[in-house]
């Protein structure tokens, strides 16, 4: 597979030797950690509309109190729209080296390179690791988190909220730094400042875009191709208050002004003294008293939809 060298220092002379799977343990922490240094950059999650559209959560609600009556049915909509960057990082690699039989020691190409510390590195973050997502109303457990974003179910009664949760750091590894090439005359190998690992993050970042491991959904159920999701965090719901449909009496006075056809009987003073009895038409002033139906918002609530956060591992 063409791992990366190291130094033993477990032999004398010092000699090297192949890394094993936990050695690659202090690269992908430094490359982790410098993807999280920044919440911007290729993989990472955003309301940036201008990158690839990941997931939608519609808040709905009410507009009234609860109680109150009458109440139309219109409905408040707040949209939160989720995006990705999952564009392309430019490059600027400081290779591991590592040996192959019959040709000693040489850099790595794409292929070991992406197959051995990138591919360990993907396996982390994907695995709640530095620099990954997770949707909670409370801070994950695990390292530091910071909320990226806090998204809100809106009700009448009162508002509930969950965050997006970036993971920023955890405890470093055992130091255990790859070999690469040493240009200065004579050529030689030398380890790897954390620098120079840094800049393997560019290529993890790419990685995440040509693999697809890395990125993220917000949906109610894991999508249904592509590899294999999980969610991480909690499921967040949207909820409104019911209706319902009320009878009630109250009294209604003030003016009022409109056209009135029926029996109209009333006494008659002038110069001819009687009763008249018959129909009228005209207007008519004066106070209403009656019932009426309609609806009135309820304590109950009833959901309306529900989202995650879903990460592809493989």
């Amino acid at each position: 597979m063409g791992r990366p060298l190291k130094i033993d220092t477990s032999t004398s002379p010092v000699s090297f030797k192949e890394m094993s799977d936990a050695d690659y343990d202090y690269a992908t922490h430094i490359v982790l950690t410098q993807f999280a240094a920044s919440n911007t950059g290729v993989g990472t999650v955003s309301p940036n509309s201008s990158f690839t559209l990941i997931g939608t959560f519609s808040d709905t609600y009410r507009p009234y109190t609860v109680g109150q009556h009458p109440v139309g049915t219109d409905i408040t909509t707040v949209t939160y729209n989720f995006y990705q960057d999952l564009g392309a990082a430019t490059e600027n690699l400081v290779r591991p080296v590592h040996y192959s039989a019959g040709a000693n020691t040489f850099e790595q190409d794409d292929t070991t390179l992406n197959t051995t510390i990138i591919s360990n590195a993907l396996a982390n973050l994907v695995n709640s690791g530095v620099g990954s997502y997770s949707l909670s109303p409370t801070t994950p457990v695990g390292g530091t988190w910071v909320a990226e974003r806090t998204i809100q179910n809106t009700t009448a009664a009162a508002n509930n909220v969950t965050y997006l949760w970036r993971k920023t750091a955890a405890t470093a590894p055992s130091t255990s730094r790859t070999l690469k090439v040493n240009t200065t005359s004579p050529i030689s190998v030398k380890e790897m400042s954390d620098a120079e690992i840094q800049t393997l993050t560019e290529r993890l970042r790419n990685r995440i875009v040509a693999t697809g491991i890395g990125q993220y959904a917000v949906q109610s159920t894991a999508p249904v191709s592509g590899g294999t999701w999980v969610s991480r965090g909690s499921a967040f719901s949207d909820t409104r208050e019911t209706t319902s449909t009320v009878s009630y009496t109250g009294s209604y006075s003030g003016a009022y002004t409109g056209n009135y056809t029926g029996a109209y009987t009333r006494f008659f003073a002038g110069s001819i003294g009687g009763f008249f009895s018959g129909t009228y038409t005209g207007f008519y002033t004066g106070s209403y008293s009656g019932s009426y139906s309609g609806l009135t918002l309820n304590a109950g609530t009833e959901t309306v939809s529900t989202v995650s956060l879903w990460v592809r591992t493989a």
